[in-house]
């Protein structure tokens, strides 16, 4: 009798430690993600995203009613715009997220940056060509790539408010 109750008793123990355990693990993970998030947003993100809007206010300063002419964009594309954005790419790309929630948003980050950049590749080229068809293209292009990063900001907000962080909105014009 004595030696069923020992193994009831320590079969409840076992459960026991295996849930607390479960638990554990589980709010250890939970506040893994929410700290790596933080930390994301508040100290990884904000050197890139000085890069990205540097680049973006080098192609504002001459498109829309800001054109001048077709030389001068190219010339901008060259030795600014294109330089500027590879370094905030790369930036991006030395990021390592300790979690896997935050790495996805940072890869989809890449991506659309990664967009952009090959279609101001594509804009600098058909410049340089004097091809109408490739500047439209790549202008296209420029333009679709606002979805990527709008599937980027999108994750990141459903994740922010997932764990509760709240990001503050940065100026961007992509």
């Amino acid at each position: 009798m004595k030696t069923a109750k020992r193994k009831i008793i320590l079969t409840a123990i076992t459960v026991i430690i295996v849930c607390a355990t479960y638990f554990l693990l589980r709010l250890w993970d939970d506040t893994a993600v929410r700290n790596d998030l933080i930390d994301y947003v508040n100290n990884k993100i904000p050197r890139a995203h000085q890069l990205e809007r540097q680049a973006m206010d080098y192609y504002d300063s001459l498109t829309g009613g800001n054109y001048i002419d077709d030389e001068t964009l190219f010339n901008k594309l060259k030795a600014d715009i294109i330089p500027v954005y590879k370094s905030f790419i790369d930036e991006l790309e030395s990021i390592k997220p300790k979690t896997k929630k935050v790495e996805n948003i940072n890869r989809l980050y890449i991506e659309a940056a990664s967009a952009q950049y090959d279609a101001f590749v594509a804009m600098r080229d058909a410049l340089e060509k004097k091809d109408g068809e490739g500047l439209k293209a790549a202008k296209n292009k420029l333009d679709e790539n606002r979805l990527l990063f709008d599937k980027m900001r999108t994750k990141l907000a459903k994740l922010a408010k997932k764990e509760n962080v709240r990001i503050k909105k940065a100026e961007t014009k992509n």
